[in-house]
């Protein structure tokens, strides 16, 4: 899930994101797991060059915790550990701007070694786009559909995502798989310029960049639709959340393993009016890669729905 958001004031946006890779960490571990991270571990103000040096092994339980940093005009990635003696120095290093801030929490291995974070929060930031920060929140899709952690991580990332909403100026958001690198999936499948994110970022009030199982409109496009209660008498979305700003959040169906076939095609024609348009390109079956039923296509190619 990733949330753009928008201010005049770009020096604000370092606090955004330093408040998202903390706060907003702490609402995602619903479970308990900010109490169960290793302490006492060695913080550098500068930044260790090895994520190995941030998480030294531990067997018997436990959480790793680690921040890593990509400064812009190198390929150095910097990393510590996510304990409260590092934060100053993650709060320094967003001051900067870097390309992008991840934290990263996880369950040790067997063997004592890191093995997939449970928990990933990060933020970038594009020095084309000087007045956003874009916030995300990744999650694997087979947590989300197995019957054993589905309640519990959607429950972790709806409620995370609801209160980045109320608290920030989200003016666009959209949930894609990271293959997109940042693409929306409809832009995936676009030719040319148009499928360029930064150049789409700042159409927030006048266009979508896409449609997903969770999408974050701002109120000027909500406007443009008819309003929410036109939204609502679609029937395209399970819920929808209003926010101060003026944005709203709208989910398809309530878990995400429904979002399939007609429901994406509901949630197209709700939203087509004021989607970014373009020459696409139908993708070819490849195989490991995901399913491509976060956008339908038609017998032609076009990206629709069932009953277009």
């Amino acid at each position: 899930m990733e949330l753009t958001i928008y201010d005049e004031d770009d020096d604000g946006l370092s606090t955004v994101a330093f408040d998202w890779l903390t706060e907003g960490v702490a609402k995602a571990a619903i479970g308990g797991e900010l109490s169960r991270l290793q302490d006492g571990l060695r913080v550098s103000v500068d930044g260790l060059l090895r994520v190995r040096d941030s998480i030294p092994k531990q067997r018997g339980g436990g959480l790793w915790g680690s921040i890593s940093v990509s400064p812009l005009g190198t390929f150095d990635v910097l990393y510590n550990p996510y304990v409260e003696e590092a934060l100053p120095w993650l709060k320094s290093r967003l001051v900067e701007k870097p390309e992008s801030a991840d934290v990263k929490i996880g369950k040790f291995a067997g063997d004592g070694e890191i093995s997939n974070s449970v928990i990933r929060l990060s933020a970038s930031f594009d020095e084309e786009l000087p007045n956003y920060v874009k916030l995300v929140y990744q999650v694997d899709e087979a947590v989300l559909a197995d019957s054993d952690t589905a309640r519990n991580e959607h429950s972790r990332l709806l409620s995370t995502v609801r209160w980045a909403c109320g608290r920030y100026n989200v003016v666009f958001g959209h949930f894609s798989y990271a293959h997109s690198g940042g693409r929306t999936e409809l832009e995936s499948y676009l030719r040319g310029p148009v499928r360029v994110p930064s150049r789409n970022t700042p159409n927030w009030r006048e266009q979508l960049r896409g449609y997903s199982w969770l999408t974050v409109v701002s109120g000027d496009i909500v406007r443009r639709l008819g309003g929410v209660d036109t939204l609502r008498e679609s029937g395209a979305f399970s819920s929808i959340s209003e926010f101060p700003n003026g944005s709203s959040l709208l989910q398809a169906t309530p878990w995400f393993h429904e979002y399939r076939d007609e429901r994406v095609g509901a949630v197209h024609r709700a939203l087509r009016a004021m989607l970014i348009e373009g020459e696409f390109r139908r993708p070819a079956p490849a195989p490991g890669r995901p399913s491509t039923h976060m956008v339908l296509f038609d017998e032609a190619g076009s990206p629709g729905g069932p009953g277009e």
